[in-house]
């Protein structure tokens, strides 16, 4: 996943077990960092710190081909 990448997302909203969550969401991928496994999404106008195992890939941006 990179920077541009349309993704879906769900947010914890219960974090004592059993956990809760929002529905999927699509949103915006503005940064994701391997390192953390934590990306910021833009939805609704409003930036969310995300876990990356709570986004999922939904379509890639189109990139420039490297000749």
């Amino acid at each position: 996943m990179r920077a541009g990448d349309l993704v879906r997302f769900r947010q914890c909203t219960w974090h004592i077990k059993p956990k809760r969550y929002t529905d999927w969401q699509v949103g915006l991928l503005l940064e994701y960092s391997t390192w953390t496994k934590m990306g910021t999404v833009l939805f609704g106008g409003e930036s969310y710190r995300v876990r990356g195992e709570d986004i999922q890939l939904h379509k890639r941006a189109k990139r420039k081909q490297k000749n």
